[in-house]
């Protein structure tokens, strides 16, 4: 199985360049979170407006943000609303458009959130 690490950038997302959590995931990052998917919880991902993404797994119910929710709707769609959060990474897990294929976000906590940074 082929794993592709990558963060979809939207037209909206594209002037910010932050790989700070909740914006765009370094590959470095990303292949250290694929390489923990062992410590992942499957959880169920829901957005919840325009800026915060909910996870629940195990009765726990987590909210987040992210510059680009739009982007995580999309790839959520593709697997039915369920992800892998790998908590010691901060990074959700959700299916691309290829059968393998993976797409990986950083999610922060709302109160550690820092605004998009430009080029």
């Amino acid at each position: 199985m082929i794993l592709v690490a990558r963060s979809i950038v939207r037209a909206a997302a594209a002037t910010c360049s932050s790989f700070h959590d909740g914006h765009h995931a370094h590959h470095i990052r990303a292949r250290h979170a694929l390489g923990d998917r062992d410590l992942a919880v499957h959880a169920l991902v829901e957005i919840l407006d325009g800026k915060t993404v909910q996870l629940s797994w195990d009765g726990n119910r987590c909210t987040f943000r992210h510059h680009d929710v739009d982007a995580i709707g999309q790839a959520r769609a593709l697997g039915g609303g369920i992800g892998e959060w790998i908590p010691r990474w901060r990074v959700l897990v959700l299916p691309d458009r290829e059968p393998d294929g993976r797409i990986v976000f950083t999610l922060c906590d709302p109160e550690h959130w820092t605004d998009c940074t430009g080029p």
